[in-house]
């Protein structure tokens, strides 16, 4: 009974969720996969200690971008509406999102869109279904193939970032409305629970970013929004301060 015990909560403990759709580099539903499918992609990323991390963003498969294995999975005209899911085999009852785009092959990454609580949809199972996000793709993006990335906190001080390869065509129509804020000036994706010094919210509170970008999705008030605490002050590639696997992600 003991040994159940311990294996039960190891698989809770493990329990996450991934990028869906778009379908990310080395997924099991990535169109473009040679190799064998990664099966750590919905891990968090600090779940096994300091030795079994993954690079920060993309687990090193940036580098895949421009090979016939990182071909894009997803086009969206700049300006456009779309949709985003995650899928997985636990949801821990939500946390906060950011999604966002990298133009320079993964050296920086801003943001598109911030969802403050009830990212995954605490009641909406483990996906692909009922884990449907709306964003807007930035109107000034530059047309051509970029890293798309998703990023995610719950309230076990978890993170947890996928990318996927995306084809941006131009602005689907003369008349679309410009970016509220240049993509180059939109604020780099937010870093935390990475031994960098800087903890998101634990238990009782869902994160609120403290530099969310100009577009924001308050989630149900389930849980009240926190800022992060501690040595926040990096953000963005730069902040990461994890180990490479022993997998070589």
């Amino acid at each position: 009974m003991f040994g159940i015990t311990i294996i039960i909560l190891a698989t809770l403990c493990t329990a996450h969720m991934q990028l869906n759709f778009p379908p990310p580099f080395n997924a099991s539903n990535n169109p473009h996969r040679t190799t064998r499918a990664d099966p750590y992609l919905q891990y968090p990323y600090n779940c096994c200690g300091p030795h079994d991390r993954w690079m920060y963003p993309c687990r090193g498969y940036e580098t895949l971008l421009g090979d016939p294995q990182g071909a894009a999975t997803a086009t969206w005209p700049a300006g456009s509406t779309q949709s985003w899911n995650i899928s997985g085999i636990g949801n821990h009852y939500g946390g906060s999102c950011q999604v966002g785009f990298s133009t320079n092959h993964g050296e920086t990454f801003r943001v598109a869109t911030s969802y403050e609580g009830n990212c995954p949809h605490r009641n909406n199972g483990n996906g692909p279904d009922g884990q449907n996000f709306d964003f807007t793709v930035p109107a000034d993006l530059p047309a051509g193939v970029h890293l798309f990335t998703w990023t995610w906190y719950n309230r076990e001080q978890e993170l947890n970032s996928n990318c996927a390869a995306v084809e941006i065509t131009a602005c689907i129509a003369a008349d679309t409305p410009p970016a509220p804020v240049a993509f180059a000036s939109r604020p780099e994706m937010f870093v935390a629970d990475d031994v960098n010094g800087c903890v998101t919210p634990h238990t009782t509170a869902e994160l609120r970013y403290p530099f969310p970008g100009p577009e924001v999705v308050t989630g149900d008030g389930a849980y009240p929004l926190q800022l992060p605490t501690g040595n926040c002050g990096g953000v963005g590639v730069q902040a990461y301060h994890g180990e490479t696997g022993e997998d070589g992600h």
